[in-house]
């Protein structure tokens, strides 16, 4: 058998080391090992799955914490012609300086035309498009305007501090 001394000075040096480490490994694998779970308890969760935790109503909602978004007043304008909103829903007006980003829309390369597009628009209390509607302007130019207005974002409108729907119009202005 070889010595501790031998297997330190000697050419089994590495193997010595190598023994060692694997030692260690088996040691700290057994030290770390969870306990077994009794048998006759069937409730039991195995050890690698996640347990879903409702948080308290404390925790899901701080107590002063306010809705993120923009206060939105009544606003005069054109009268709604093709959507009728929801109780509850606040008529804004022209909603153009409202939108957080309103993209350009692609003016279609088959039609010769140009002019102003009015699309009628309800916007969530996430401060997304959910209903839209042309209602005047150049008939070629309709399907751009409403894709564009579709895509349009707002901050969530509030009310008094609380997230409401707001309705109103879109404009688009297709050029030559």
């Amino acid at each position: 058998m070889i010595s501790i001394e031998n297997a330190r000075s000697g050419a089994f040096s590495g193997y010595w080391v190598l023994l060692v480490a694997i030692v260690a490994c088996v040691a700290v694998g057994v030290a770390c090992r969870q306990p077994d779970v009794a048998a006759n308890n069937t409730k039991a969760t195995p050890g690698n799955t996640s347990i879903a935790v409702k948080p308290t109503e404390s925790e899901a909602k701080p107590a002063d914490s306010k809705p993120v978004g923009k206060e939105v007043k009544p606003a005069d304008g054109p009268a709604l012609k093709s959507i009728t909103p929801t109780e509850g829903t606040i008529l804004g007006g022209i909603l153009n300086d409202m939108a957080t980003s309103i993209p350009k829309p692609e003016f279609p390369t088959d039609t010769k035309g140009s002019g102003t597009i009015t699309v009628e628009i309800v916007v969530s209390e996430k401060g997304e498009v959910v209903a839209s509607s042309v209602v005047s302007g150049p008939q070629p130019l309709w399907s751009a305007a409403a894709a564009a207005a579709r895509k349009a974002r707002f901050d969530p409108p509030l009310k008094d501090g609380k997230p409401v729907k707001v309705a109103g119009v879109l404009t688009f202005d297709f050029g030559k």
